[in-house]
Order: C-alpha cells, then sequence, then structure tokens
C-alpha cells in the first residue's frame, strides 16, 4: 500500500496526520532547557554533487554524492535575567569554547515533543542584541548563532512518533 492510500485508510477510521504548528517548539543543550526562543531557523544540511565524465561517452555525465555541509543555527528570544546561552558565548569570546550537544523539539497540541533535531559539537559565534526604542511597544529581544558539526533527526524521535501514531490509531490518545 503505497502512503497515500495508508493516510487516506487512517483518516477514514479517525487518524489525521495534520502537520506540526511552527511556534510550538523549544531548545536544549547537555539536557538543559535553555530557552523560551521565538525562532529558529538554519536547520539545513547540503550535500555537494561532483559530476563525473567518461572519456568518449559525450552524452553522460555521473552525479556521484560529496561532501555534506551544514548550516549555522540561530536562535532568537526574548531577552530575560537567567541567560545561560549568553553565559557560553561570554565564555567562548573569552577563548574558552565548549563544544556542546543539544536538540530543538517539536511539539504536537498538548506539548509534547514528538519531532525532534539533535545538534552535535555546537558552541555560539555571534550574538545581536536588541534594538531599543521607546516608541515601541515590543519585546527586547537577541540573535545568537550557533556552529555545529551536523544535525540529524533523531531516531528516538522516529520511534517515538511510529510508537505514538500506532496508540493514537488504536483510540489510545
Amino acid at each position: 500500500m503505497g502512503i497515500n492510500a495508508a493516510a487516506a485508510a487512517a483518516q477514514r477510521k479517525g487518524v489525521y496526520l495534520d502537520p506540526f504548528k511552527a511556534y510550538n517548539f523549544f531548545v536544549e543543550v547537555e539536557g538543559i532547557l535553555v530557552g523560551g526562543f521565538t525562532s529558529v531557523s538554519g536547520l539545513e544540511s547540503r550535500m555537494e554533487v561532483r559530476t563525473v565524465r567518461e572519456g568518449g561517452v559525450n552524452d553522460t555525465e555521473y552525479k556521484l554524492g560529496g561532501q555534506v555541509t551544514y548550516s549555522d543555527i540561530t536562535l532568537e528570544s526574548g531577552i530575560t535575567a537567567l541567560d545561560p546561552v549568553w553565559l557560553w558565548y561570554q565564555a567562548t569570546l573569552q577563548g574558552n569554547i565548549k563544544r556542546k550537544n543539544g536538540s530543538i523539539y517539536l511539539l504536537n497540541d498538548q506539548g509534547v515533543p514528538y519531532v525532534w533535531w539533535d545538534f552535535y559539537n555546537a558552541w555560539p559565534i555571534e550574538w545581536q542584541g536588541p534594538q531599543l526604542d521607546a516608541g515601541q511597544a515590543l519585546v527586547a529581544t537577541q540573535r545568537f548563532v550557533l556552529a555545529h558539526e551536523g544535525i540529524k533527526k533523531s531516531a528516538a524521535a522516529a520511534a517515538y512518533a511510529v510508537t505514538a501514531g500506532a496508540l493514537n490509531a488504536g483510540g489510545a490518545y
């Protein structure tokens, strides 16, 4: 059975696979919730494509996979008195680069982590402070950029999603 047919069958049984809301997420680093971020971007990777041509064969070129690169992760948040990412960034500026692992969790409508991405060996490389303007009634925000050495959709997240989906299909939710 194809994926579209399976989704249609699930909907007939009352199981809906609605997409998750982009505003319902949190970030943790080394097991610690590091803040209520308003925005996370840079969840990107790209594989280089190498082209190889065979001598004398003018109508074919072969595509081979090359090096994988990752974009920096950008975290935006409101400024608060408790700011662990700021302390981490300050340590980096003093030459004490601490590479840390973390995760970005996407929550379902009930606030339960359903999908998440793990990033590895990250450290803050940039900070942008708030734009202060007394004529605006907006929250003061800051932005941190993290360099890292890889991001993967967690295998645990995939297993959890399958289990939760099966429970949901059985009417456990």
